[in-house]
């Protein structure tokens, strides 16, 4: 498993199992549905550690790169319009920022092809 993958894992399950840590540490709002996006999150990390270590395709560390760049982006725009937010918005763009940086300059598991492309 890559070092991206396995920092998602941590980060997922801890979102999943402690949504209010975050949101404590970076001491925004903990109401429910703050506490709901945050486990949200913690599901996609989840699912996006297992996946590529399971696909193991040559593709799949810039997809991840790709997705976490979009959820950096739009947790700037959350950030900038939600005051109430924006540090663990910001907080969020920061992690999302060094998996993508992570995935793109640290590939090495995912450059295996199973005969697909």
């Amino acid at each position: 498993m890559r070092g991206p993958d396995v920092g998602r894992l941590v980060l997922g399950g801890l979102c999943l199992a402690r949504p209010d840590l975050p949101l404590r540490l970076t001491g925004s709002g903990q109401g429910r549905a703050t506490r709901v996006g945050v486990r949200l999150l913690g599901a996609r990390y989840v699912v996006q550690s297992a996946g590529g270590p399971w696909l193991h395709r040559r593709w799949v560390p810039e997809a991840d790169a790709a997705v976490d760049a979009v959820h950096a982006l739009s947790m700037l725009g959350l950030a900038a319009i939600a005051p109430g937010h924006r540090r663990v918005a910001l907080a969020s763009a920061a992690m999302a920022t060094g998996f993508a940086v992570a995935d793109l300059t640290h590939p090495e598991a995912g450059t295996n092809d199973r005969g697909g492309s």
